[in-house]
């Protein structure tokens, strides 16, 4: 874990002084509520007003959700036993670089596509080998989907979803990169038809990876150059959490 600081640490220095030039920021972030599209038989979130300013001067609620709901954090403790928990995270393992994979073309035609090793060799040929610290987020403009539950998930029952996700040879490949992260703009990181989630179980948490899924509005980062902050909370034993998350970006 040491090691792979040094390397983020190392990753995220070089892209801020990308942005000494200035920045922007952008919300990669859903509103989470009880409108909030849920994965399919999780627990709906609920929220109790438990004082109210008319009772008792102030106001606050019980907020009860499922750890993966909305824009939210996978620990890998999410897939495998003894993995590192949410709480786990240094600061400098969630501000970190991040290279923005667009498959929008493909989703298009396919609910289910994924992001394949030539997918990542056409991005590394255009914009160079993804360096080790860095986060890979995939854009498929499924986010635009959200207005509609069915059209978002692509099914109304628990089984046969249909979204885009990574695909198990891309994600070793990304391994292997060194990336610390994966992210996605769908419900997953493993595509609607994989219900066996290879990537999360065989290869991303396994190698220590966390990811973010649920993100919003990532056709507007570029492709290399965005800082990600994952504000992910610090709860003991934590398999995810909803997340606020939101990216540096180079006004240039």
């Amino acid at each position: 874990m040491a090691q792979r600081t040094s390397t983020v640490i190392a990753a995220r220095d070089a892209a801020f002084a990308v942005l000494s030039g200035g920045f922007r920021l952008v919300d990669l972030t859903d509103v989470l509520g009880t409108e909030t599209i849920l994965w399919p038989g999780a627990p709906p979130l609920e929220i109790v007003d438990a004082v109210t300013h008319d009772a008792h001067g102030y106001h606050a609620r019980v907020f009860t959700t499922f750890e993966h709901a909305g824009t939210h954090f996978d620990a890998p403790e999410h897939f495998v036993p003894g993995g590192a928990d949410a709480a786990s995270f240094s600061i400098d393992d969630l501000v970190v670089p991040a290279v923005v994979i667009d498959i929008s073309g493909k989703a298009a035609a396919d609910p289910n596509a994924v992001v394949e090793p030539d997918d990542v060799i056409v991005f590394e040929k255009e914009h160079g080998t993804i360096p080790a610290g860095n986060a890979v987020l995939m854009l498929s403009g499924w986010a635009r989907r959200k207005s509609s539950a069915l059209s978002y998930i692509g099914s109304e029952g628990t089984t046969d979803l249909k979204f885009p996700g990574f695909g198990v040879e891309a994600a070793r490949m990304l391994v292997d990169r060194g990336v610390v992260g994966l992210g996605v703009d769908t419900l997953g990181i493993d595509p609607g038809d994989k219900p066996d989630f290879p990537v999360h179980r065989t290869v991303s948490h396994p190698a220590g990876l966390w990811h973010l899924e649920n993100l919003m509005n990532l056709e507007q980062l570029p492709a290399t150059g965005g800082v990600i902050v994952v504000g992910v909370p610090r709860i003991a034993g934590g398999t995810g959490f909803p997340t606020r998350v939101f990216a540096f970006v180079p006004k240039q």
